[in-house]
């Protein structure tokens, strides 16, 4: 591994104008890793390396060639990246930049670029106690928006040619084996999507051509149990319309390593809570499903529907005891009572205020007393309060 620190620079004389990462004391200032988020780059490795080293306000911590996977370390993973897209991810993850482009991620996610990821990764759980689990080890694709705009706009990598399977093999921590730390029995409710990578080649376009069928790492979520029907949306995404085969369209793509709820099955067709939806897709004797495990909310009793969050911010007055203005929660979507999500052991809340270059003194970790559930909503990750939620147990019906 070489280490090529990143560019960390005032650009102006307005306060505030730096880059391109900000000084911490992970976890030592209360800020713990929970998360580490897999890239691919959308230029080349040196490319990469160079738009980190000059302003553009973006970094990532490591940087990972795809001829022999070699790795540079950017910025140490103490101090925050600016990598993600969302604040509060950014200051709870590692990020991990592969070289590589989307919709040719088949030619350049090579089997040495794998396992110096797998090994690094390996290595950063371990010392930061992070799981290995597809609720912790996710895609940029998976990190979600902090308001309905922001969600539509947020990435979609590394996309469809990830082998997210072969991937968690290298961490030692293979789907077909998934056990969870809240509840190691398992639960029939809970299911894990699991498609056979080198097999399942959906039909995909992008920029309005057909793709060569490629091994791919989702399935297709419909409205009903019928290729025939329309594939679901995103209420965000196609506000009026359905879904679609573009490969950057994530409104109906499971991925393999989620876990969603099961809530029927028609012949060979499974239906999960996605997304606020009931969605279909074809499982035949369970091909693309492996058993998985967890926590299960669902709305609590009377409420209609409950917020869901791109973050776990504090509540206002939190931000009472630094003097600092309080940033607003702003809902993305809204989850409709009856459906069930899997969830992570709910966490407090907090806020990462770091505004001004090289000036620690003025940092802040602004700790709330609202705690919140990490559920995997659709696509991406969410978040909810566990106050306006109730966990279901395992044979509730």
């Amino acid at each position: 591994m070489q280490n090529v620190p990143a560019l960390y620079k005032a650009f102006s004389d307005a306060d505030g104008d730096y880059g391109n990462y900000d000084l911490a004391n992970r976890p030592y200032d209360g800020q713990k890793i929970r998360y580490i988020i897999i890239h691919d780059s959308e230029v080349s490795y040196e490319g990469t390396m160079n738009t980190f080293l000059q302003q553009n306000y973006v970094s990532s911590h490591y940087v990972i060639r795809s001829s022999d996977g070699q790795i540079t370390k950017m910025v140490d993973p103490k101090d925050v990246a600016w990598h993600a897209g969302n604040w509060y991810i950014n200051s709870h993850s590692i990020g991990i930049e592969h070289e590589g482009y989307a919709v040719e991620g088949s030619t350049w996610y090579s089997e040495p670029m794998y396992r110096a990821s797998a090994k690094l990764v390996k290595f950063l759980a371990k010392k930061y106690d992070i799981p290995l689990d597809r609720e912790h080890i996710i895609g940029h694709e998976e990190v979600p928006g902090l308001s309905p705009s922001r969600q539509v706009g947020m990435h979609w990598d590394p996309a469809a040619y990830w082998d997210w399977a072969h991937y968690f093999d290298l961490l030692g921590a293979p789907f077909s084996k998934k056990t969870h730390a809240l509840n190691l029995k398992k639960n029939n409710g809970i299911i894990t999507i699991n498609p056979d990578y080198k097999t399942n080649k959906p039909e995909t376009s992008y920029n309005n051509q057909p793709l060569e069928p490629k091994s791919s790492n989702f399935v297709y979520l419909y409205t009903e149990p019928s290729f025939n029907a329309p594939l679901i949306s995103d209420p965000l995404l196609h506000p009026n319309g359905s879904g679609t085969n573009v490969l950057n369209d994530w409104s109906d793509k499971a991925v393999a390593g989620r876990s969603y709820y099961k809530v029927d099955q028609m012949k060979d067709w499974t239906a999960i809570d996605f997304g606020g939806q009931k969605a279909w897709f074809y499982n035949p004797k369970g091909v693309n499903t492996v058993k998985g495990s967890g926590l299960m909310i669902t709305a609590k009793k009377g409420a209609a529907s409950v917020p869901v969050y791109g973050s776990a911010y504090p509540e206002a007055s939190a931000y009472e005891k630094f003097s600092i203005p309080a940033v607003e929660i702003t809902p993305i979507y809204s989850m409709p009572a009856g459906q069930i999500y899997v969830a992570e052991k709910a966490t407090c809340s907090d806020y990462y205020y770091a505004k001004l270059f090289n000036k620690p003194e003025t940092d802040h970790v602004v700790s709330g007393e609202d705690q919140y559930y990490q559920i995997s909503y659709n696509h991406r990750i969410a978040f909810v309060k566990k106050s306006d939620v109730r966990i279901m147990h395992p044979f509730f019906h």
